[in-house]
């Protein structure tokens, strides 16, 4: 795994603060070597980074036959990623209207959880990554939106710690809205990377610290 994953969090703000201390564009094995992360990690932030207007590409010269190179540098715009709103009233509506209209169907917020995953995992075009490179990607994608996410195993099974929920206040209220929409976003993200694991079960506030997220090889 790409160092330390209850980092996780930082991994997105070290490449952009890569880019922005470079005197020229950097590509994606540039950045992956200057800081220990896979290239395909840092492809994926490439990507958020992109499409939240953060970076700019520039396609390189290509000397040879092949996909031309990209590089990437640093738009400035201050303060950027340190804003965050809060959309707390939004969903304590939204998972209120769920839970009045499907109290006994996961289907449909596990749907849309899977959505979100589409959407957080759009700029994705790597190569199926293996078990380990997987949950490591997830644990990013999912401390991007405010999880902070723990990965722990043993020699039979790796299980994901969600140390902290941003939907903690709601999920008191529609816990089954919440953790049905937490399911499918995890599951969807990995179906997004086509990764050789799958989720087994997510057991609400299994443990003081947390939820619990439990995994199995495919």
């Amino acid at each position: 795994m790409d160092g330390d994953p209850t980092g996780a969090v930082s991994s997105r703000v070290r490449v952009l603060h890569a880019l922005r201390d470079s005197s020229e564009p950097l590509g994606a094995h540039e950045l992956a070597t200057h800081l220990g992360l896979h290239p395909n990690t840092v492809r994926f932030h490439l990507g958020r980074l992109e499409q939240d207007g953060l970076i700019q590409r520039q396609v390189g010269h290509q000397s040879v036959p092949g996909r031309p190179p990209l590089r990437f540098s640093a738009v400035p715009q201050p303060n950027a990623l340190g804003t965050r709103r809060d959309f707390r009233g939004l969903a304590e509506v939204l998972a209120g209207v769920l839970a009045d209209r499907v109290p006994a169907s996961p289907e449909l917020t596990e749907q849309a959880g899977k959505a979100w995953a589409q959407r957080l995992m759009e700029t994705w075009d790597g190569p199926a990554p293996d078990a380990t490179e997987a949950i490591n990607m997830l644990v990013d994608a999912l401390a991007s939106i405010g999880f902070d996410p723990q990965i722990t195993s043993d020699r039979y099974q790796i299980s994901l710690l969600q140390r902290h929920c941003p939907f903690l206040e709601v999920a008191r209220e529609h816990r089954d809205v919440v953790c049905s929409v937490q399911l499918g976003l995890i599951r969807g993200v990995l179906e997004r990377l086509g990764a050789p694991v799958e989720v087994t079960r997510l057991v609400p506030f299994a443990i003081p610290q947390g939820c619990l997220v439990q995994f199995t090889a495919k």
